[in-house]
């Protein structure tokens, strides 16, 4: 047998016996830090002052993480997620203004993910839907041509995301927000545009999480194909700054996308975010200015490395999905978008 080939099938021979270890050790190094992340989410939501300032994300993480194929993070969510839901019916579940009700609404939304009973107060909520007027649900008047900026956009497709999700009639959809979206320019020119970044960077990641229901069901790449490209220009800056936040929402977006862990960013990500954590579990920003920064990191570095199934049965909705089809298609053919659904349009017909 030629030397060549004899080395070749030597080194298969060594890469097939070396890989289930490698595979084995990285899983469970995966698991370890999974683990450590529950235990520092379930310390930093059972903080009283904590709980009463991000009373809705904590639950919706544990809403979350109650997917994980993991049975022990699993059943931890629903105790310490069905503890806090029912402390925050109690103390916190309040209706008085229009962002009151839709931060409720993703609330419930929650708790219903975890089994929670929630016709009561979600018929409260649905009862007090028609109190407030479109302008205090937008926080911007359409009428006189106003835009909402960057981030009142994501707040409000965030929002509506759950307002559609538990129908509740609040008179405005989730598609009627996506129609501001192509209006944003991804550019951004110099790295140290850091507002700029931050800005576009937060709407394209949250775009794909809306998208996808938050990763309830899978998202073509071929819908979202000027998301997918900003995200893999900007993978090499986001390893490079090694913000766990910004890198850990690259990779779970990456992975709604479809791409698997074999992908290189996806890889490379992974690798980096098991090297970022600190030794209580948490994950932060470099210059971490309150406990939102420590829990939010954490948790989306949770979502980027657990390995999870997503649905089929979800999909966006009609509207959503039939203008995403269209700007795609002027997206790859260097086309302008199209202004092609008027804000408004399920009440003004």
């Amino acid at each position: 047998m030629h030397r060549l080939v004899r080395l070749a099938l030597l080194a298969l021979v060594t890469l097939a016996t070396t890989a289930q270890p490698v595979q084995a050790y990285r899983a469970e190094r995966i698991r370890e830090a999974l683990w450590l992340g529950m235990d520092y989410m379930i310390r930093s939501a059972s903080k009283p002052e904590h709980f009463e300032d991000y009373a809705s994300d904590y639950l919706f993480f544990f809403a979350d993480v109650v997917r994980f194929p993991d049975p022990w993070i699993r059943e931890r969510a629903l105790t310490v997620g069905r503890r806090l839901g029912q402390i925050y019916l109690e103390r916190y579940f309040t209706l008085d203004s229009a962002d009151d009700l839709v931060d409720a609404a993703s609330a419930l939304y929650a708790l219903e993910c975890l089994d929670m009973d929630v016709d009561v107060p979600l018929a409260q909520v649905e009862a007090a839907a028609g109190r407030f007027s479109e302008s205090e649900y937008l926080g911007f008047d359409p009428d006189r041509g106003d835009l909402p900026d960057v981030d009142l956009l994501i707040d409000l497709l965030i929002g509506f995301h759950f307002t559609d999700r538990l129908e509740v009639p609040i008179g405005i959809r989730f598609a009627e927000m996506l129609h501001y979206v192509p209006s944003v320019d991804y550019t951004v020119s110099d790295p140290d545009e850091s507002n700029r970044y931050i800005d576009v960077n937060n709407l394209v990641t949250h775009l794909v999480y809306t998208v996808s229901g938050y990763a309830s069901w899978n998202v073509s790449p071929r819908l979202l194909p000027r998301e997918l490209d900003f995200i893999r220009a900007w993978m090499p800056y986001a390893l490079e700054w090694a913000d766990p936040e910004t890198l850990a929402e690259y990779v779970d977006s990456l992975r709604i996308l479809g791409f698997g862990p074999d992908d290189p960013d996806v890889a490379a990500g992974v690798d980096l975010l098991l090297a970022l954590q600190k030794i209580d579990g948490r994950w932060e920003p470099e210059r971490a200015e309150d406990e939102y920064d420590r829990y939010h990191a954490t948790w989306c570095a949770m979502d980027a490395l657990r390995d999870y199934a997503l649905g089929s049965d979800g999909t966006p909705d009609q509207r959503s999905a039939e203008l995403l089809r269209t700007w795609a298609e002027q997206y790859r053919h260097g086309q302008p978008f199209s202004d092609s659904l008027e804000l408004g349009p399920d009440r003004r017909d």
